[in-house]
């Protein structure tokens, strides 16, 4: 899947994965390097504020990668 290898008992592990996809999808052309940007800065606050993300985040993140699947590859 990628260039990323960690054990998934890593701390990190869900949201190192996450952002190793975002570099995927960026080299693709699918999300912009403000895109990356505005993960990273998620990141930095949900650690600072000790935030979740709530199940409506989940739902619309599900929502997009379904709509992504279904696309053609150019």
């Amino acid at each position: 899947m990628s260039r990323l290898e960690l054990p998934r008992g890593h701390p990190r592990y869900e949201s190192l994965v996450r952002r190793e996809r975002l570099l995927e999808f960026y080299e693709r052309g699918i999300v912009t390097s403000s895109g990356l940007i505005s993960h990273g800065r998620g990141e930095a606050f949900d650690y600072i504020l000790g935030e979740k993300t709530q199940p409506f985040g989940y739902a619309a993140e599900r929502a997009a990668l379904t709509g992504f699947s279904h696309q053609k590859n150019p």
